[in-house]
Protein backbone atom coordinates (compact mmCIF):
# COMPACT_ATOMS: atom_id res chain seq x y z
CA UNK A 1 0.00 0.00 0.00
CA UNK A 2 1.06 3.64 -0.77
CA UNK A 3 3.93 2.95 -3.33
CA UNK A 4 2.28 4.68 -5.91
CA UNK A 5 1.05 7.59 -3.76
CA UNK A 6 0.41 7.97 -0.10
CA UNK A 7 -2.99 9.59 -0.77
CA UNK A 8 -4.28 6.39 -2.48
CA UNK A 9 -4.10 4.21 0.59
CA UNK A 10 -7.29 2.84 1.14
CA UNK A 11 -9.00 3.11 4.89
CA UNK A 12 -9.56 -0.56 5.11
CA UNK A 13 -10.15 -3.97 2.96
CA UNK A 14 -13.09 -6.41 3.96
CA UNK A 15 -12.52 -9.94 3.37
CA UNK A 16 -15.13 -12.34 4.68
CA UNK A 17 -16.92 -10.97 7.99
CA UNK A 18 -14.45 -8.95 9.15
CA UNK A 19 -12.62 -5.52 8.18
CA UNK A 20 -8.87 -4.91 7.88
CA UNK A 21 -8.08 -1.03 8.76
CA UNK A 22 -4.62 0.40 7.65
CA UNK A 23 -2.74 3.43 8.92
CA UNK A 24 -3.05 6.58 7.35
CA UNK A 25 -0.33 7.85 4.87
CA UNK A 26 2.34 4.66 5.87
CA UNK A 27 3.50 3.03 2.85
CA UNK A 28 3.74 -1.32 3.91
CA UNK A 29 3.04 -3.86 3.13
CA UNK A 30 0.04 -5.83 5.18
CA UNK A 31 0.02 -9.78 6.36
CA UNK A 32 -3.49 -10.80 6.13
CA UNK A 33 -3.45 -14.39 7.16
CA UNK A 34 -6.30 -16.55 7.43
CA UNK A 35 -8.08 -18.59 9.90
CA UNK A 36 -9.07 -22.04 9.34
CA UNK A 37 -12.81 -21.31 8.63
CA UNK A 38 -11.88 -18.64 6.16
CA UNK A 39 -9.16 -20.60 4.18
CA UNK A 40 -12.00 -23.72 4.17
CA UNK A 41 -14.04 -21.53 2.53
CA UNK A 42 -11.90 -20.04 0.21
CA UNK A 43 -10.44 -23.21 -1.07
CA UNK A 44 -11.51 -21.77 -4.76
CA UNK A 45 -12.18 -18.28 -4.68
CA UNK A 46 -12.64 -15.21 -2.05
CA UNK A 47 -13.73 -11.44 -2.21
CA UNK A 48 -11.77 -8.24 -1.53
CA UNK A 49 -14.01 -4.96 -1.22
CA UNK A 50 -11.86 -2.38 -0.79
CA UNK A 51 -12.82 0.49 1.25
CA UNK A 52 -12.79 4.28 0.33
CA UNK A 53 -9.31 6.10 0.85
CA UNK A 54 -8.70 8.50 4.25
CA UNK A 55 -9.37 11.70 2.62
CA UNK A 56 -11.84 11.02 0.36
CA UNK A 57 -11.13 12.74 -2.74
CA UNK A 58 -8.89 10.03 -4.46
CA UNK A 59 -9.58 6.60 -5.92
CA UNK A 60 -7.79 3.87 -3.33
CA UNK A 61 -5.50 1.62 -4.96
CA UNK A 62 -3.73 -0.97 -3.99
CA UNK A 63 -0.52 -1.55 -5.35
CA UNK A 64 0.29 -5.00 -5.47
CA UNK A 65 -1.13 -8.25 -3.56
CA UNK A 66 0.41 -11.39 -3.03
CA UNK A 67 -1.63 -14.42 -2.29
CA UNK A 68 -0.11 -17.91 -0.68
CA UNK A 69 -1.48 -21.24 -0.30
CA UNK A 70 -0.78 -24.90 0.90
CA UNK A 71 -1.65 -27.85 -1.05
CA UNK A 72 -5.31 -29.13 0.67
CA UNK A 73 -3.65 -32.52 1.53
CA UNK A 74 -1.00 -30.84 3.63
CA UNK A 75 -3.64 -28.38 5.40
CA UNK A 76 -5.87 -31.35 5.85
CA UNK A 77 -8.51 -29.95 4.20
CA UNK A 78 -10.64 -32.86 3.96
CA UNK A 79 -10.42 -33.70 7.94
CA UNK A 80 -11.30 -30.19 8.49
CA UNK A 81 -14.05 -30.28 6.68
CA UNK A 82 -15.46 -33.57 7.78
CA UNK A 83 -15.01 -31.99 11.44
CA UNK A 84 -17.49 -29.09 9.99
CA UNK A 85 -20.14 -31.37 8.64
CA UNK A 86 -20.15 -33.79 11.13
CA UNK A 87 -20.67 -30.45 13.64
CA UNK A 88 -23.49 -29.22 11.32
CA UNK A 89 -25.37 -32.47 11.13
CA UNK A 90 -25.09 -32.47 14.91
CA UNK A 91 -26.49 -29.18 15.62
CA UNK A 92 -29.69 -29.82 12.88
CA UNK A 93 -30.04 -32.58 15.10
CA UNK A 94 -30.31 -31.06 18.21
CA UNK A 95 -31.77 -28.19 17.15
CA UNK A 96 -34.21 -29.44 14.69
CA UNK A 97 -35.23 -33.13 15.81
CA UNK A 98 -38.33 -35.31 14.53
CA UNK A 99 -38.80 -35.72 18.11
CA UNK A 100 -41.78 -33.11 18.53
CA UNK A 101 -40.58 -30.82 21.44
CA UNK A 102 -41.83 -27.82 22.82
CA UNK A 103 -38.62 -25.66 21.45
CA UNK A 104 -39.70 -27.29 17.56
CA UNK A 105 -43.25 -26.75 18.14
CA UNK A 106 -42.78 -23.23 19.55
CA UNK A 107 -40.71 -22.18 15.94
CA UNK A 108 -42.57 -23.99 13.71
CA UNK A 109 -46.23 -22.23 15.67
CA UNK A 110 -44.12 -18.69 14.98
CA UNK A 111 -43.01 -19.86 11.53
CA UNK A 112 -45.11 -17.90 8.42
CA UNK A 113 -48.04 -20.42 7.31
CA UNK A 114 -45.79 -20.94 3.87
CA UNK A 115 -42.98 -22.02 5.66
CA UNK A 116 -44.82 -24.60 7.57
CA UNK A 117 -46.53 -25.99 4.56
CA UNK A 118 -43.12 -26.62 2.88
CA UNK A 119 -41.44 -28.03 6.03
CA UNK A 120 -44.74 -30.32 6.10
CA UNK A 121 -44.11 -31.21 2.27
CA UNK A 122 -40.54 -32.29 3.00
CA UNK A 123 -41.32 -34.41 6.13
CA UNK A 124 -43.56 -36.65 3.72
CA UNK A 125 -41.30 -36.57 1.43
CA UNK A 126 -38.38 -37.61 4.02
CA UNK A 127 -40.93 -40.47 5.10
CA UNK A 128 -41.41 -41.56 1.78
CA UNK A 129 -38.00 -41.96 0.41
CA UNK A 130 -36.93 -43.61 4.15
CA UNK A 131 -39.77 -45.88 3.45
CA UNK A 132 -38.15 -47.07 -0.08
CA UNK A 133 -35.44 -49.80 -0.47
CA UNK A 134 -32.74 -47.20 -1.29
CA UNK A 135 -29.55 -48.07 -4.24
CA UNK A 136 -26.36 -48.69 -2.14
CA UNK A 137 -24.69 -45.85 -3.28
CA UNK A 138 -21.10 -45.81 -2.33
CA UNK A 139 -19.18 -43.53 -5.13
CA UNK A 140 -20.26 -40.19 -6.02
CA UNK A 141 -20.64 -40.44 -9.22
CA UNK A 142 -23.32 -42.33 -8.48
CA UNK A 143 -24.75 -40.11 -6.19
CA UNK A 144 -24.62 -36.97 -8.56
CA UNK A 145 -26.62 -39.37 -11.19
CA UNK A 146 -29.23 -40.03 -8.03
CA UNK A 147 -29.71 -36.42 -7.07
CA UNK A 148 -30.17 -35.15 -10.37
CA UNK A 149 -33.39 -37.53 -10.71
CA UNK A 150 -35.11 -35.84 -7.65
CA UNK A 151 -38.25 -33.96 -8.90
CA UNK A 152 -37.26 -32.07 -5.45
CA UNK A 153 -33.75 -31.23 -6.65
CA UNK A 154 -34.58 -27.32 -7.46
CA UNK A 155 -36.68 -26.34 -4.24
CA UNK A 156 -34.00 -28.31 -2.19
CA UNK A 157 -31.15 -26.03 -3.68
CA UNK A 158 -33.19 -22.71 -2.95
CA UNK A 159 -34.02 -23.63 0.48
CA UNK A 160 -29.99 -24.35 0.92
CA UNK A 161 -29.27 -20.84 -0.61
CA UNK A 162 -30.86 -19.15 2.03
CA UNK A 163 -29.28 -18.23 5.15
CA UNK A 164 -32.50 -17.53 6.97
CA UNK A 165 -34.39 -20.70 6.82
CA UNK A 166 -32.97 -22.79 9.74
CA UNK A 167 -36.31 -24.79 9.98
CA UNK A 168 -36.54 -25.61 5.98
CA UNK A 169 -32.74 -26.30 5.68
CA UNK A 170 -32.95 -29.02 8.97
CA UNK A 171 -36.07 -30.61 7.01
CA UNK A 172 -34.41 -30.54 3.25
CA UNK A 173 -30.88 -31.96 5.01
CA UNK A 174 -32.94 -34.68 6.17
CA UNK A 175 -34.92 -35.28 2.33
CA UNK A 176 -31.18 -35.74 1.56
CA UNK A 177 -30.69 -38.38 4.62
CA UNK A 178 -32.99 -40.30 3.83
CA UNK A 179 -32.05 -40.72 0.10
CA UNK A 180 -27.97 -40.72 0.73
CA UNK A 181 -28.06 -42.72 3.94
CA UNK A 182 -24.42 -43.35 3.90
CA UNK A 183 -22.89 -40.38 5.83
CA UNK A 184 -19.89 -39.97 3.47
CA UNK A 185 -22.00 -39.96 0.86
CA UNK A 186 -24.22 -37.22 2.26
CA UNK A 187 -21.79 -35.31 3.00
CA UNK A 188 -20.11 -35.30 -0.58
CA UNK A 189 -23.84 -34.33 -1.74
CA UNK A 190 -24.16 -31.29 0.72
CA UNK A 191 -20.72 -29.66 -0.35
CA UNK A 192 -20.24 -30.74 -3.64
CA UNK A 193 -23.72 -30.63 -5.40
CA UNK A 194 -26.06 -28.92 -3.25
CA UNK A 195 -23.53 -25.52 -2.57
CA UNK A 196 -21.43 -24.04 0.22
CA UNK A 197 -23.69 -21.81 1.32
CA UNK A 198 -25.28 -23.79 3.51
CA UNK A 199 -22.04 -24.80 5.96
CA UNK A 200 -20.71 -21.21 5.77
CA UNK A 201 -22.46 -19.91 8.65
CA UNK A 202 -21.75 -23.09 10.38
CA UNK A 203 -18.05 -22.60 9.50
CA UNK A 204 -17.72 -18.97 11.17
CA UNK A 205 -19.55 -20.23 13.97
CA UNK A 206 -16.96 -23.04 15.21
CA UNK A 207 -13.77 -21.67 13.73
CA UNK A 208 -12.31 -21.74 17.20
CA UNK A 209 -12.74 -25.06 17.50
CA UNK A 210 -11.02 -25.67 14.23
CA UNK A 211 -8.03 -24.00 15.23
Amino acid sequence: MGNTSASHIPSSISIFQRVVKFDEGMRSWYDIPFTVAESLLADEEFTISVGPTFNGSTLPRIDSLEVYGRAKDEFGWKEKMDAVLDMEARVLGSNSSLSGSAKKRRSMQSAPIQEQVIADGLRLITKFYSSCKQQDISRFEEARTELGKLKCKPILETIFECDREPILQASASRVLQAVFPKKEIYHQVIYSVIGFSFTKSVLFSISAYLC
